[in-house]
């Protein structure tokens, strides 16, 4: 029975550790004060080069939306005119529960 209480023990206390020093991959995209802005927000590599799509719409102007990436990176693509292609890409760390800006 003591061996089984150590155990659970143990575990309760790597579990404990480890979510104290686990990375905080998420942040809030903002859009400027000014303007809504249409978004593609992709997980990146280092280099800034787009993998899957985090998530996609309207930000409307001054509001945010949170986000959490798979590895801390993220690339933006954006425009402020639908109707137009995305125009602007914006690479950056996406941890820590930063924000991230997203304006002209």
């Amino acid at each position: 029975m003591k061996s089984i209480t150590f155990f659970l023990a143990l575990m309760l206390i790597i579990a404990f550790v480890h979510g104290v020093y686990a990375e905080d991959n998420s942040c809030r995209i903002m859009a400027g004060l000014q303007d809504d802005v249409w978004v593609i927000i992709y997980d990146a590599d280092t280099d800034g080069n787009p993998g899957p799509i985090i998530w996609k719409g309207k930000i409307e102007a001054g509001k945010s939306i949170p986000i959490t990436s798979t590895d801390g990176n993220i690339r933006i693509d954006y425009t402020m005119d639908p109707s137009q292609a995305y125009d602007g890409a914006l690479q950056s760390g996406c941890f820590g529960q930063q924000t991230v800006l997203v304006d002209y």
